[in-house]
C-alpha cells in the first residue's frame, strides 16, 4: 500500500490556499495602503511647505509666497516638492496670507469627502478638507 497524496487532494489544498489569500489581499486593501503612504507625504509636504511660507513672510515684512520657485529662490526651500505619482501638483498661494494643499487619495479622506490637506497662515493650521480654495482647517 502507497502512503501519500491524491492529486484531488492536493487540488483541494490548493483551492483552500487561494481562497485564504484572496480574503486576507481584498482585507488589506494594497491600492489604499499605498494611496495612505502617499498621503502622509502629501501631509508632510505641507508642512514643509508651511514653514518655509512662514519664514519666507518673517523675512518679508508679512507677504507670503505666491509659489514653490520663490520659497526656493529665496532659500526658505531647498528643492521643488513634487506631489506622488497620479496625485495633482501642491499650489501654494500667498499675498498677505499664505496657503499651501496637495490631494489626499486615501479612503480616509475621500469617504470623509475631505480628499485635500490645508494649511493656511490665517489659522496657523493644517488639516482635511473638502474645498482648499475656501476652507481653512
Amino acid at each position: 500500500m502507497k502512503k501519500g497524496f491524491t492529486l484531488i487532494e492536493l487540488l483541494i489544498v490548493i483551492a483552500v490556499l487561494g481562497v485564504l489569500a484572496a480574503v486576507t489581499v481584498m482585507g488589506i486593501d494594497p491600492i489604499d495602503k499605498i494611496n495612505a503612504a502617499n498621503d502622509t507625504k502629501v501631509q508632510r509636504d505641507t508642512n514643509a511647505l508651511s514653514t518655509a511660507m512662514e519664514a519666507y513672510a518673517v523675512a518679508n515684512n508679512g507677504v507670503y509666497a505666491a509659489d514653490q520657485a520663490t520659497l526656493v529662490t529665496s532659500g526658505d526651500l531647498k528643492t521643488t516638492l513634487i506631489a506622488p505619482s497620479g496625485y495633482s501638483d501642491y499650489t501654494v498661494s500667498g499675498g498677505a496670507t499664505g496657503k499651501a494643499y496637495g490631494q489626499l487619495k486615501s479612503k480616509k479622506y475621500v469617504n470623509a469627502n475631505t480628499p485635500n490637506w490645508v494649511w493656511c497662515s490665517a489659522s496657523g493650521k493644517a488639516g482635511a478638507t473638502a474645498n482648499p480654495a475656501g476652507t481653512c482647517p
